[in-house]
């Protein structure tokens, strides 16, 4: 079985923290090996064969834990994974459980679309503001008046030329900043999981994002044809010697 895992596993470098499983003692289904350095655990039920990593992630959206999925069908018959169904539960340091937010591709695109919505509004906002501000020049002259006591004058005068530069500047950075944001989105979505057909004798990977809190122990539970397949993973801060 472990020749069958290996070669079906993807190396994705990725700077970021891995967890360390959590093994329960006697338990025969689950097989741990590491992988390009990361820690994943399988186990096997029936005709499927699931397994996971789990590490932490941070960037522009937030800081999640990032689980990459493995699923292999063994079986004769084909079998719809559906990531919607896909939970997590945390243990905190008060020993109480707290289910945790579990995005799917359309729930964290939603977050990803919100966030960068308002991103494009502030700099469209702050841009206009500066491209119009740009096209003003002030100068200042000092004159004498009676007994020849000096005095400042201010004059204000359009810049047409300097307008319409700060205008160019400000369309290039928001095309700029729109492009950013379009590959962020390709990005995401090479890899995140979907609504998926596994037929027989295929096995996909892919991975999935839940929204990060502190704890001791997180629990991730992955549904497939009516078995439930459980990993739990120790997520405690550990002291640095």
């Amino acid at each position: 079985m472990k020749k069958l895992l290996i070669f079906a596993l993807i190396a994705i470098s990725c700077s970021a923290k891995a967890q360390e499983f959590h093994a329960i003692e006697n338990d025969t289904t689950v097989l741990t090996e590491y992988n390009d350095g990361r820690l994943w655990a399988y186990r096997q039920i029936g005709d499927f064969v699931v397994g996971m990593t789990n590490y932490v992630e941070k960037d522009d959206y937030g800081k999640n834990y990032q689980i990459l999925i493995y699923i292999k069908n063994l079986g004769e018959t084909s079998a719809l994974f559906d990531p919607s169904l896909v939970t997590s539960t945390l243990v905190d340091k008060q020993g109480e459980s707290k289910d945790m937010k579990v995005y799917t591709y359309e729930r964290y695109m939603k977050k990803v679309k919100n966030q960068q919505a308002w991103a494009m509004a502030l700099t469209g906002f702050a841009a206009g503001m500066n491209a119009g501000a740009a096209g003003y020049q002030t100068t200042y002259t000092t004159n004498y008046g009676a007994g020849r006591m000096p005095y400042t004058q201010v004059h204000s005068t359009y810049n047409y030329a300097a307008a319409s530069a700060a205008n160019m500047a400000a369309t290039t950075q928001m095309m700029t900043l729109n492009k950013m944001m379009s590959d962020d989105k390709k990005t995401i979505s090479q890899g995140y999981l979907k609504l998926t057909t596994v037929h027989p004798d295929e096995g996909i990977i892919g991975y999935m994002n839940i929204k990060h809190r502190k704890g001791v122990r997180m629990t991730v539970n992955i549904p497939i044809e009516g078995q439930v397949f459980y990993f739990d993973w120790d997520i405690a801060k550990k002291k640095k010697k």
